[in-house]
């Protein structure tokens, strides 16, 4: 411990007094400590992992994790941010940064609406820009998965990208099947269907085909994008194998490898990908954490955050909020504030989760609560006294 706190205040003093705003602010006395005491455990590590809700409608949360981020970057020497976004147009977002025509709307659409909707998280889409535009951060999306509302990118130029490497006629073909697929202008005349999946996947196998024939000439970000593409053709149908869970960390293993060497990256997920395990929530389906894990052992951690009482919202900002049903007495959650009653903010280490041992909490899903040894899923957990609803900001 007394290594880590000199190594965590060597980071802080070595760190530049970077100009800018903090993305997020509000958390002071206890919560404060407490704060300190969750990035000391985790200054030195290579990946971090930080979890949310599955609901990603948290407010607090929102504000927390942007806290988390700054913190990790600024006094421990983080260099990268990859987020459950989009790989694509991260990518060209990247691109983008490294020549200076990068914009803040291009950043927006690359993170996605799934947390770019609320009003909570535009403080640190401003911060990410600025430290991006400046080359002090590298950021990145590993999600398989195409398009989504501003993903200019992968609605517009992605299929052309992809299928220039093939011949004229093919490369008609496979360029308007994927802007099909990609902005979903399916009707009675081209339904999504067996049929349309398999000429989509012998798209991406001819695509691929023609980049391996290039050899060592292929430009290795379109590499990348085809054979993320494929991955998420194996389960856009349905994914019942957690297809999705080791497409994500094959992006992110190809993010890790493509980045400076010894780049520490922040990775910002829902806890229920983070988590080293969840063979006991979801039986029978592997995690992106526990490949991780697997990878680098004690070199990653995952923080996972939770809640004793509130509200959360839904996706996208949309809908009426949920109330937060009562904690039990022996659960995770209220086991956190007893005897701190005054307090807002509790960090569980791994330590103190495993002399719990199995017990009841919502870390994955405020829905849902899981009897488990939460200290094999999570190296440390946030509980915040009271979630707040993140409702969308247009």
């Amino acid at each position: 411990m007394k290594r880590m706190l000199l190594l965590f205040l060597a980071c802080a003093l070595s760190m530049p007094a970077w100009a800018g705003p903090s993305p997020a602010t509000g958390f002071t006395g206890p919560a404060s400590a407490e704060i300190d005491r969750a990035v000391r455990s985790v200054c030195s590590k290579d990946v971090v992992f930080l979890g949310e809700d599955d609901n990603h409608g948290g407010a607090t949360t929102l504000a927390l994790k942007s806290l988390l981020v700054e913190r990790l970057v600024r006094q421990c020497g983080f260099r990268g941010v990859v987020f459950e976004s989009q790989f694509y147009d991260f990518l060209d977002f990247d691109r983008a940064a490294a020549d200076g025509s990068a914009t803040r709307d291009q950043l927006n659409g690359s993170i996605g609406a799934l947390w770019t909707r609320f009003a909570e998280f535009a403080p640190l889409v401003d911060w990410l820009y600025a430290e991006a535009r400046a080359g002090r951060l590298r950021l990145a999306g590993m999600d398989p998965q195409a398009a989504g509302i501003g993903a200019h990118y992968s609605l517009e130029r992605l299929p052309g990208e992809l299928a220039s490497v093939l011949a004229a006629d093919r490369r008609t073909a496979c360029e308007a099947a994927i802007h099909r697929h990609d902005n979903w202008e399916y009707d009675d005349s081209h339904s999504f269907d067996a049929a349309a999946l398999s000429n989509l996947r012998g798209c991406l196998h001819d695509i691929r085909g023609a980049l391996d024939a290039q050899g060592g000439k292929a430009p290795a970000d379109l590499r990348a994008m085809a054979d993320s593409y494929a991955s998420y053709l194996e389960f856009a149908d349905e994914d019942g194998r957690g297809l999705r869970e080791k497409a994500m960390y094959a992006n992110l293993m190809w993010i890790r490898a493509r980045w400076p060497k010894d780049t520490r990256i922040v990775v910002w997920c829902a806890t229920v990908h983070a988590a080293k395990s969840i063979e006991g929530a979801r039986p029978g389906i592997r995690s992106l954490g526990s490949y991780v894990h697997e990878a680098l052992g004690a070199r990653a951690a995952v923080i996972g955050i939770s809640a004793l009482a509130g509200s959360h919202g839904n996706a996208g900002g949309h809908g009426k909020p949920h109330a937060l049903a009562a904690a039990a007495p022996g659960s995770l959650e209220a086991r956190a504030f007893a005897g701190h009653d005054a307090d807002s903010l509790r960090f569980r280490d791994g330590a103190q989760l495993k002399a719990m041992g199995k017990v009841p909490a919502r870390a994955l899903d405020y829905d849902t609560f899981n009897e488990l040894d939460w200290s094999q899923l999570l190296d440390g957990v946030f509980v915040l006294r009271e979630e707040t609803a993140a409702m969308a900001a247009h």
